[in-house]
């Protein structure tokens, strides 16, 4: 058996699910067996970095990945003086300087949510958070542009495929023009970890197709 490294970073990292899924995964191709590194993560909530790197077992980095005018329009006031808006140098930091092999996100969903009002998810501060989630795959590809991750996934609510809808064009178009192929499903939480619920979850793939020719296997549904 030959062990291959594959390493993977986590924007919008929350307390670090994701990254504590990654680590417990496996994979095995013909001779190939593959261990999985976690490189870090990007949070604007110190509580949940605390909790990320107990669950993944390595230090995140609190970071607001807002735009100065999504600030304005999300916090309804200017930035503090200190405040900077975030560079793709700062996520290569984040990551400890090293290229991720995969890139996991789940941006923020209360604007997409159906728990929220159709009309108050067309407010200014909503729309502002919801374009949080182009700016961040903007920040990852800047990162790695030179490099770039083999896979890119992006989880989130199954609304955000109607009400962001026009969001998740632009971010194919930008995963395309980085050299991606984009592909959009869905999955059930409940129904690939064999649970007792349903969770429904979108998911968006992007592999890069100079690096990673085969399609992705899938997980076979129980």
């Amino acid at each position: 058996m030959t062990e291959l490294e594959i390493r993977h970073f986590h924007l919008f990292a929350g307390l670090g699910g994701g990254a504590a899924g990654f680590n417990r995964g496996e994979a095995r191709v013909g001779n190939l067996q593959a261990r999985f590194r976690c490189l870090g993560g990007v949070d604007v909530d110190p509580a949940a970095m605390r909790d990320f790197e107990r669950l993944a077992g390595v230090p995140g980095t609190v970071l607001d990945l807002f735009d100065r005018e999504q600030y304005r329009d999300f916090h309804g006031v200017e930035p503090p003086a200190d405040w900077r808006e975030a560079t793709p140098a700062d996520i290569q930091r984040a990551a400890g300087a090293e290229r991720p092999n995969i890139v996991f996100l789940s941006a923020p969903c209360k604007g997409f949510s159906g728990l929220l009002s159709e009309t108050k998810s067309r407010t200014g501060k909503y729309q502002a958070l919801n374009r949080l989630t182009l700016r961040g795959v903007w920040l990852m590809l800047e990162a790695w542009a030179d490099d770039p991750p083999e896979l890119v996934l992006f989880e989130n609510v199954p609304r955000l495929a109607t009400r962001g809808r026009h969001l998740l064009d632009q971010i194919s178009e930008l995963l395309r023009a980085y050299g991606y192929a984009v592909a959009e499903t869905t999955h059930d939480c409940g129904e690939l970890g064999g649970l007792g619920q349903s969770r429904k979850r979108f998911l968006r793939g992007a592999r890069h197709i100079e690096k990673g020719p085969p399609p992705p296997y899938e997980p076979v549904k129980p």
